[in-house]
């Protein structure tokens, strides 16, 4: 770790060219007019990412899951980029202030679950080697044990607004039929069974930012990028939900005095 001025910057992500014979971006040493037309986003996004263009199996895992994460109705995020269009600011502001209400306890328990199953799997190679169930089974029942002892829910499972997510069993079935479901969807089905155990048969199935944990680890994604699988495409709701509410006029989104209580 070293203190860095404003004038040194290194990259490795991408380079602007521009010179008199040669006008281009390198885009992790792919140039960007001959990815354009060729290259989808989720590739765009893997490249940006990993370094490297995805397979085209990984491809279709990493759309199943940016699809799956653009929508959930008026949640927080797009309620705040609908007050902001009330109150008439700029898309970007609304937009932004949308992610800004995404912490540990919304749309931050996926990085949490990614973070704590690498440091657990991490003695077992996870990245070369297939687990065997019974480690797996050992270290779902751990961490069930280890929330339950701290009064905590596992992160990851449960969801107050459905019975069952119905986003995340469609991610996970794209991730078992293009290969991709490793050791990390296979640890997350095994705290599904943990938990399930620990309650007396009652299932509490894995939700969207559980499957988002899972599925961005088996990518070969590291814990710390989680976020952004769900930042990126829950953007695109927050800014249609701005619109909609633009289109319908609305002024001033209030809570009516009548409706809060005071102490």
């Amino acid at each position: 770790m070293a203190t860095q001025d404003m004038s040194s910057w290194k990259t490795s992500i991408s380079q602007v060219i521009s010179t008199d014979t040669e006008e281009e971006i390198m885009v992790r040493g792919q140039p960007l007019s001959e990815l354009i037309g060729k290259t989808t986003f989720a590739e765009m996004m893997f490249l940006m990412l990993a370094g490297h263009l995805p397979t085209a199996q990984q491809t279709r895992v990493l759309d199943a899951l940016l699809v799956a994460s653009m929508e959930h109705g008026i949640a927080p995020p797009s309620m705040i980029s609908r007050c902001f269009a009330s109150y008439g600011t700029s898309i970007q502001a609304a937009v932004g202030g949308g992610v800004l209400a995404f912490g540990d306890r919304m749309g931050g328990l996926g990085e949490q679950l990614a973070r704590d199953m690498v440091e657990r799997l991490a003695p077992h190679n996870p990245d070369n080697q297939q687990i065997d169930d019974a480690v797996l089974s050992e270290v779902a029942a751990q961490i069930v044990e280890d929330a339950s002892n701290k009064g905590q829910r596992v992160p990851g499972y449960g969801i107050p607004l459905h019975g069952a997510d119905p986003r995340a069993p469609g991610v996970l079935a794209v991730a078992q039929g293009e290969g991709t479901f490793g050791n990390y969807c296979r640890l997350g089905m095994a705290v599904e069974a943990a938990l399930a155990a620990q309650r007396g048969g009652k299932v509490v199935p894995m939700n969207l930012d559980g499957v988002s944990a899972v599925v961005i680890l088996d990518l070969g994604f590291t814990w710390q990028s989680t976020r952004l699988f769900l930042l990126t495409p829950r953007s695109v709701s927050m800014g249609a939900h701005f619109l909609e509410e633009q289109e319908q006029d609305t002024t001033w989104r209030h809570i009516p005095a009548s409706q809060i209580s005071y102490d």
